[in-house]
């Protein structure tokens, strides 16, 4: 299936960085002899992995076409990381977006090379190949490789999932590479829409193995284990990521209704928060609405946010169900740290840990990610929500968001049954 189709621009022009708006040719770049020298350099920034997928731009292109097995038009980002700011404090850079300002020039622009990301990987895919049969040693080459997906975290929002991203780099920093709430992958998940109106699930699923492959090359030797947690909108349009690796293990994390409503909702004008201002714009809201046999002009802000999580549980539990033991829900509490080491990471992930892995998981496990670098522990709070929570939201949770809760704790797939 195509989604707009337009003529593709293939004008040569020189360089996709120091902010330019323009593309790198990067084959002409790797190929022609008498190609610029520069953007000879920046193509291969790309190819040998030293510069990184940071962003990828599909909508509002009037040249974009996804098909189950092809894309084109879609533009790829990139920038050198500095991912050693993440390895060496993980509460200190615990989103993506931390590392990308703290990496020179990929939040002004100054050192980002764009290209059509199609043409990356295919040339990528072809140099990683040629590597592989020369059997370069990578160590002496500096040739890229290939990262194994281990696992993949998809929540709720405001449910542990920081805590989870954290502790998958503090277990191994030297051997891990984890991307928290990254901006490609959403990219290639959400292409397609909800409800793959614009495009299959194929064709998305397509770009977001492409968009993985180049996140997970890497030139540091010693790294190996490649970990993502998502933002917690993906979780609507789960079934691209289980098409594109139907065999890599991902969790699922939720919460308690009160609670993560109250957190959702501590914003000073709550007609703000990200649970509620999104009903407009989601299909899923809109025929979770038709069937609650409620009307939208009669639902205030508390219950559209209990609806927007609702759809979120919802899609979970039906890919839970469909992933057959690869995904598994689990609830927050306090002691959630401890669901990771026991069983998440060892278990499911299949990621075994010695007593210094759990040792530096626990140390980051009491750092308080939101005050990044800032003295400040972390202290459990779910009493207090409780505590505090309105009518109001007691009454939304209750009529919307519970029933997909205790669905997920009655879970087959739930971790308390492992």
């Amino acid at each position: 299936m195509r989604m707009g189709l337009g003529k593709r621009n293939n004008n040569n022009q020189r360089g996709g960085g120091g902010g330019s708006s323009r593309m790198l040719q990067i084959r002409r770049a790797m190929t022609d002899p008498n190609y610029d020298t520069y953007d000879k350099l920046q193509a291969h920034k790309i190819l040998s992995a030293e510069a990184n997928l940071i962003d990828v731009s599909i909508h509002g292109e009037e040249n974009i076409a996804l098909e189950d097995n092809d894309y084109s038009g879609v533009i790829g980002h990139f920038c050198p990381l500095n991912f050693q700011v993440q390895k060496d404090n993980p509460p200190d850079s615990p989103m993506f977006r931390d590392v990308v300002s703290k990496s020179q020039g990929c939040s002004n622009g100054e050192n980002v090379i764009k290209v059509d990301l199609k043409e990356a990987v295919t040339l990528s895919r072809e140099f990683d190949t040629f590597a592989t049969e020369k059997e370069y040693d990578v160590t002496y080459y500096n040739v890229p490789k290939q990262l194994q997906l281990k696992g993949v975290v998809f929540h709720e929002s405001r449910c542990g999932s920081t805590l989870a991203a954290n502790t998958m780099m503090a277990m191994d920093p030297m051997r891990h590479r984890v991307y928290s709430e990254s901006s490609p992958p959403i990219a290639a998940i959400k292409a397609c829409g909800e409800l793959y109106e614009d495009c299959s699930v194929e064709a998305s699923a397509y770009l977001l193995r492409d968009i993985i492959y180049m996140m997970g090359r890497s030139n540091d030797p010693n790294e190996e284990h490649l970990f993502f947690k998502f933002q917690s909108i993906t979780t609507r349009n789960m079934d691209t990521f289980r098409k594109a690796f139907p065999e890599t293990p991902w969790i699922y994390l939720y919460r308690e209704p009160v609670e993560v409503m109250m957190s959702q909702l501590d914003v000073p004008q709550m007609r703000m928060a990200n649970c509620v201002r999104s009903h407009s714009r989601s299909e899923m809201v809109t025929k979770f609405v038709a069937r609650s046999g409620y009307h939208p002009q009669d639902l205030d802000d508390e219950e559209w946010c209990a609806i927007h999580l609702a759809t979120l549980c919802e899609s979970a539990i039906k890919n839970l169900n469909d992933a057959d033991g690869l995904g598994m829900a689990v609830n927050y509490h306090k002691d959630l740290v401890h669901d990771f080491l026991d069983t998440v990471f060892p278990k499911h992930f299949d990621v075994p840990l010695d007593q210094e892995a759990i040792d530096r998981v626990m140390e980051v496990s009491g750092i308080y990610s939101k005050n990044r670098g800032r003295q400040g522990e972390f202290k459990a709070d779910s009493e207090e929500k409780e505590k505090k929570a309105s009518d109001g939201i007691r009454e939304a949770s209750s009529l919307f968001l519970e029933p997909s809760f205790h669905t997920l704790q009655d879970s087959r797939y739930n971790i308390k049954d492992r």
